[in-house]
């Protein structure tokens, strides 16, 4: 099987502006650290950013940097952006890495595209009570063209959680407790996130492993307490997008 970390970002971020490209240590770039992370996997990466002007400093960026593949396509619909990439790239199966999510579970990651062995694998969504950045999905290229079928008219589509009902064999990723409960916030999606992970990535290195991360954050809570009261809006958003493709496909 064709296995790929793809990582989605884009420029035109509407909360806080061109985070994928903002200073977060004195040599880091936020999409520095999520391709260093992501490289700890052993798999083949993927930018997968959209088409627009607004992206190409972002990939002459990585071009220049990075010798990972970089595929642009929709910018607003990202389950066609996915679907083009892997289809393109003959991906069978890809774990997905959102833009904001500065200290992923590479090691969680890895653990399960390890395990994939034929495309009797289903794919995998977080649970609900999961540290917030921490993981997002692994899907097989079938489970893709199927989210395509049921969104593919939409102009624009972030929040895919209301269709994934449509995939009936979709299961939660298995993890270990120290990801479950914590009042810890690892996305960036505001300007106090962005100082949350400078002041993390300055006593700790971007390639930490995430359980070490909230370990530290435990015992620092000043630092833990920086953006956490921004998963109340950040989580709103979300349900927001939920309950707005609900109505729609109630029409």
């Amino acid at each position: 099987m064709n296995k790929y970390i793809i990582i989605t970002a884009r420029s035109s971020s509407s909360r806080l502006k061109n985070k994928i490209l903002k200073k977060v240590t004195s040599t880091d770039l936020s999409i520095d650290i999520l391709i260093k992370r992501a490289l700890l996997i052993n798999l083949p990466i993927c930018l997968a950013t959209s088409k627009e002007a607004s992206d190409d400093k972002l990939v002459n960026y990585v071009k220049k940097k990075y010798k990972i593949k970089i595929f642009r396509g929709n910018k607003n619909n990202k389950i066609i952006r996915w679907l083009d990439c892997m289809k393109k790239m003959k991906i069978d199966v890809a774990g997905f890495i959102d833009g904001d999510d500065l200290a992923f579970d590479f090691k969680l990651y890895k653990t399960e595209m390890f395990k994939i062995k034929n495309k009797n694998f289903k794919s995998l969504k977080f649970p609900n009570k999961l540290v917030t950045g921490t993981f997002t999905y692994i899907f097989l290229l079938k489970d893709i063209i199927k989210l395509n079928k049921y969104t593919k008219k939409l102009k624009s589509i972030d929040v895919i959680e209301y269709y994934l009902k449509y995939l009936k064999n979709i299961k939660e990723v298995k993890v270990n407790k120290f990801l479950l409960n914590k009042k810890i916030r690892l996305t960036l999606d505001y300007k106090d996130d962005l100082i949350f992970f400078k002041k993390l990535y300055k006593d700790i290195s971007v390639v930490e492993n995430t359980k070490n991360i909230i370990k530290y954050l435990e015992i620092n809570k000043k630092i833990k307490n920086i953006n956490y009261y921004l998963d109340e809006y950040w989580r709103k958003n979300q349900i927001k997008e939920i309950k707005f493709h609900e109505k729609k496909n109630r029409l």
